[in-house]
């Protein structure tokens, strides 16, 4: 199934695009509508990537769970996922590796409707998350088990794909009790007078929220490549944290977000926590 959508969508993408020349052709996904995915769509609309002489395509898998399993299936060799699938994946002996570090800790906040004011009030309630094992999913059993609650006995965690924004909306309408979100989704959230329950600095520990992993593959047969990869992307994060203006577009535009200051926030949020060495953690 994962093989249909991604053929799907490159012979699409390759019948719409125009020709770039000699570049080199390299596919990369990233898998949350989020801020924290922005040092790609800045890397690339800043056209680093042509710098170093490839030919990047950016697309859109949603979700850590089902990005990991595109990158382990060779479909897909480089990848922003949240560190919990591929992690995960490493160590049932997957063949892929974290190659850069992006966020290292869990930027996350527990977003909550108006009726939820103390962790024990989200008993017998639903909270959502992208994928069962991706990052919200992990970040949302983690606060969960701290506050005392077991995730699927006391609190339900259930699947709801799309993005930040969609799962918001459930929080809105009631269909579900809460999400954890990133900015600028945390700003709409106080805009919309929502409860923000948890915010980073409560869920602890370093954490790998972002990082660029590829598969073990692409890495032993395409080293040039990748070397090349990682130099635009170094460049690209130089670019998110010196040139304000240009990357808040960029986030405006692929978070389809028109919210001003809701971006301001989620760019503010985000490039202190970006390292200018993008190394991936070891704690």
């Amino acid at each position: 199934m994962i093989n249909r959508i991604v053929f799907s969508i490159l012979a699409s993408l390759i019948l719409l695009s125009p020709a770039w020349g000699a570049g080199e052709k390299l596919i990369v996904a990233w898998s949350a509508v989020a801020g924290s995915q922005a040092v790609p769509w800045i890397t690339k609309e800043a056209k680093l990537f042509e710098k170093y002489g490839l030919d990047v395509t950016l697309i859109y898998i949603d979700g850590g769970s089902k990005a990991t399993q595109t990158v382990l299936s060779g479909d897909v060799p480089i990848a922003q996922i949240g560190g919990n699938s591929p992690l995960a994946a490493r160590l049932r002996g997957g063949d892929i590796t974290m190659i850069a570090g992006l966020a290292n800790v869990l930027a996350y906040s527990l977003v909550t409707g108006p009726d939820i004011k103390r962790p024990e009030d989200l008993k017998g309630k639903k909270l959502a998350v992208s994928r069962f094992g991706s990052n919200s999913d992990y970040a949302t059993r983690k606060i969960l088990t701290k506050w005392g609650l077991r995730p699927d006995r006391d609190v339900a965690v259930v699947q709801i794909p799309g993005g930040q924004p969609t799962r918001l909306a459930t929080v809105q309408n009631g269909q579900v009790a809460g999400m954890v979100a990133q900015p600028p989704v945390t700003n709409l959230a106080r805009k919309y007078r929502l409860n923000i329950l948890a915010e980073p600095e409560d869920f602890g520990s370093a954490y790998p929220t972002t990082p660029i992993s590829a598969a073990g593959a692409f890495l032993r047969d395409k080293r040039e490549t990748a070397r090349k990869f990682m130099k635009a992307l170094v460049e690209g994060i130089y670019v998110y944290k010196t040139q304000k203006d240009f990357s808040k577009k960029v986030i405006a535009n692929y978070m389809r977000v028109g919210d001003l200051e809701a971006v301001d926030d989620s760019y503010q949020f985000f490039s202190r926590l970006v390292p200018s060495k993008p190394y991936p953690t070891l704690e």
